[in-house]
Formats: C-alpha cells, structure tokens, sequence
C-alpha cells in the first residue's frame, strides 16, 4: 500500500512539472540562494525543516537548510505544486537542466505560499526536494496552522 502511494505522488509531481508556468496553486516564490560552497556537503548544526504555516488564506511552505549540488548558482530554483483533491505535492527542483557541479552548498531559505485550498480541510502533503523528500503529512487548513517537520529525523527516498 505504501509503495503504491508513493507511485501515484511520485507521478502528481512528474505531472506538476518543474516550471513556473505549470505553478497554478504556487505563487511568489523565493530562495536565499547558494550560501557557501564546499567539496562536500555543509556540515552545521541547523535543523532542515519543512515549515507548514496558514497565512491570509494560502498555505506558506518553508524550506529552511537544504543542501544541494552548488550548480544551483547556474541552473536557478523552481517551485510547483499539484493539488488533487486533498492531496497537495509540493516540488522544489532546478529551473534548468544541466550538469552537476564538483561542490555541495546550503540554500538557507526557500518559500512560497500554496494557493487554492480550503479552510477546514484535512490535506495529505507531500515535499519533493532537489536535497530529499518528506513523508506524508497530514494537516487541517485552518488559521491555526503551524506544522515544523524535521526533515534530518526521516531517510529520503533514494538515501
């Protein structure tokens, strides 16, 4: 059964794309961009969070510490979101294609506001990162949202 969940999220996110223009439940994306880079990845004592928070009726989704490949400095970020029914998938990836570079670096801060759902409705959420992914989360959308997951407390798919 859990296989099979995360087939069918596996294929929303295929289905949402990596553009801004698939990006119709996302809006007003930002990141801090690539921090310092190293030959390997960061080591710091900073949690890498997913950060759920209801903001003036969207769903604000914060990405904190993620550690990528430093070809993020050429290649840019991108968010979409697919929202089906009370499914949300959430994807952060390049904007461009393009290789690898030979360093790691830390993007402190992406996020962007979830738009479209209802107030009072239980979702099933669903982070797919460039760095790594998040289980299922469950969550109500109401003003009251305020959901910290610790991604370091879970092994990403593919680790």
């Amino acid at each position: 059964m859990k296989k099979a969940i995360i087939s069918i999220l596996f294929a929303l996110a295929v289905l949402a794309g990596c553009s801004k223009s698939n990006a119709e439940h996302s809006k007003d994306f930002t990141h801090t961009g690539c921090g310092e880079t190293r030959a390997n990845a960061p080591k710091d004592d900073e949690l890498s969070l997913v950060i759920l928070q209801y903001e003036d009726g969207n769903l604000r989704v914060t990405r904190t510490n993620a550690t990528v490949n430093c070809s993020v400095k050429d290649r840019g970020l991108t968010c979409s979101v697919q929202v089906d029914g009370d499914v949300i998938v959430y994807v952060m990836d390049y904007e461009k294609d393009g290789p690898d570079a030979k360093c790691m670096c830390k993007v402190e801060k992406a996020t962007s506001l979830v738009t479209g759902l209802e107030e009072g409705k239980k979702y099933s959420f669903k982070y797919w990162g460039i760095d790594r992914n998040s289980p299922i989360l469950s969550f109500t959308f109401d003003k009251d949202l305020h959901q910290i997951i610790d991604l370091d407390s879970f092994t990403s798919l593919g680790d």
